[in-house]
């Protein structure tokens, strides 16, 4: 008798240790994957322009994720909860939130035109730098000497005084 109460011990004692460790898990991996979608959506608390999942107030009166990123994340649990995929979640918030909430826009629609502005930038101001150098290059440059407008005029015998000295101070 004391044996078998000895085992249904150790049996309980088992489970109720492993168990927990088990739904630790689950929660874990729903936790990191709640992240891994938070990372994706802005905070909507307008204080801080970071990503839900990595929010934190650093320097403030508190460090760690504000309210209203905490409210999201459980938000994501619910849905994560309910089944739905990391695209149904991120639709969701997006219905929820508005299309301002995407940390960055998406790649189809409207959002690929923030994808494509830095590279038609980058090539604009390329032609433009090359049209404005082409026309500097083509212009003519004039040069006008005229021997009165405020041009010194050196004598040849002057000139050919300070050549010869040049040479005798070069060859020394």
């Amino acid at each position: 008798m004391k044996n078998r109460t000895r085992v249904a011990a150790g049996i309980l004692f088992a489970c109720a240790t492993l168990m927990p460790l088990g739904a630790k898990r689950l929660l874990a991996d729903q936790s990191d994957r709640t992240h891994q979608i938070g990372s994706k959506l802005k905070c909507m608390c307008n204080g801080c322009d970071q990503a839900a999942g990595k929010c934190y107030h650093v320097g403030g009166a508190y460090s760690g994720p504000c309210d209203t990123a905490k409210a999201m994340l459980k938000e994501i649990d619910t849905h994560i909860a309910a089944g739905k995929t990391d695209e149904q979640v991120l639709q969701a918030m997006i219905q929820e939130y508005g299309p301002l909430a995407y940390v960055e826009p998406p790649k189809s629609g409207f959002g690929l035109v923030a994808w494509l502005m830095p590279i038609l930038y980058l090539l604009g101001g390329t032609a433009l730098v090359i049209m404005v150098m082409k026309r500097w290059r083509a212009r003519p440059v004039a040069v006008v000497s005229t021997p009165g407008a405020g041009a010194t005029h050196i004598s040849p015998e002057l000139l050919a005084r300070a050549r010869e000295q040049a040479q005798r101070e070069t060859e020394e």
